[in-house]
């Protein structure tokens, strides 16, 4: 018999699973997608938080910022307005409204650091503005802050800022608070300033009659050498056109002009003694009244008498003398700059 075949062996391969197939370009689908959401996240936070801008630097009190000097205007031959920028995030924080508390209190200051030799001087600003349109690219609202600052022979501070150039930064902090105004607390505010002395009594000017409510009513007495070293006499002098009813200035000088500049304010030949001053406050009342005092050290010291250099804070006046302290005044009823 022929011999069968031997069987034949059929291996049997297990079924593969069908791969879940893709149209072409899914995932280069789903890259644009990811990377899509990514900027619309990205955007949303630049749009609406602060979240990415880490670079502004705010003025602040805890630290000093450096701000760029931006334009510089000569007022008298060794005065100067020196104008700085000034930025705030988009949204304010606990820190800016901090300091919108600060300055809501009356008048301010700041301390500008020379930081060749890491020295300071505090200086009040004559203005500060703050815009609210915002650069998209930073994600900051940009303004300015206003110094007016003397240059002195020997003066180490006024010296540097008068030395910065346009484009470069000085480094400052603040605000700091300065006179504590009260609204509605006083009838007549009394301020005597000397050169750039004007700096808080401007600052508190502004402060007191853009309040529409407020009655308070403000007599300047401001002392200068002569008629061209009048700091900022133009402003002062729409200011007194403007309000009329409620801000009174005199212009004292030591030299007078042969002929007046035409201007709001009444130009009086003479120093801020004790006939002046006298004159000045006739209708001072104690109860109702303050007297604000500002000016170079010579001036001080014939009006009100020096304040303390250094330690106690704002609250550190010194012994009333001068002119004030015959005159009767009390020492509460006198501040000093």
């Amino acid at each position: 018999m022929p011999k069968a075949d031997p069987p034949t062996t059929t291996t049997i391969e297990p079924a593969k699973e069908k791969r879940n197939e893709r149209p072409p370009g899914t995932y280069a689908i789903w890259a644009m997608e990811v990377i899509g959401g990514t900027c619309a996240l990205l955007y949303y936070l630049n749009l609406h938080t602060d979240y990415l801008k880490s670079t502004i630097t705010p003025l602040t009190p805890t630290k000093y910022t450096p701000l760029k000097l931006i334009s510089t205007t000569p007022l008298t031959p060794d005065t100067t307005r020196f104008r700085f920028e000034t930025k705030r995030p988009r949204f304010d924080g606990e820190l800016e409204k901090e300091a919108d508390g600060v300055m809501a209190q009356g008048a301010w200051a700041v301390d500008v650091k020379d930081h060749l030799v890491q020295t300071y001087r505090t200086y009040t600003p004559v203005e500060y503005h703050m815009g609210m349109e915002v650069d998209e690219e930073t994600g900051a609202r940009t303004g300015y802050l206003d110094l007016i600052v003397k240059r002195y022979p020997r003066g180490s501070l006024s010296r540097f800022i008068h030395g910065t150039r346009v484009g470069t930064t000085v480094e400052m902090r603040g605000p700091l608070p300065v006179w504590p105004y009260k609204e509605k607390t006083y009838r007549n505010i009394y301020m005597v300033a000397g050169g750039t002395g004007i700096a808080p009594m401007y600052q508190i000017i502004h402060h007191v009659l853009l309040d529409s409510e407020s009655t308070t009513r403000i007599s300047l007495l401001y002392g200068s050498l002569s008629e061209e070293d009048i700091i900022m006499r133009e402003d002062l002098d729409q200011l007194n056109e403007k309000y009329r009813d409620r801000l009174r200035i005199e212009y004292l000088v030591e030299q007078k002009q042969k002929q007046d500049k035409e201007g709001a304010g009444a130009v009086v030949v003479g120093v801020p003694d004790r006939r002046v001053l006298s004159r000045f406050t006739a209708e001072f009342n104690s109860e109702k009244d303050v007297v604000l005092v500002c000016g170079p050290d010579a001036m001080m010291n014939a009006v009100c008498g020096a304040r303390p250099i250094a330690g106690g804070g704002i609250n550190a006046q010194g012994p009333l003398r001068g002119a004030l302290a015959d005159l009767g005044f009390a020492p509460e009823s006198v501040f000093k700059f």
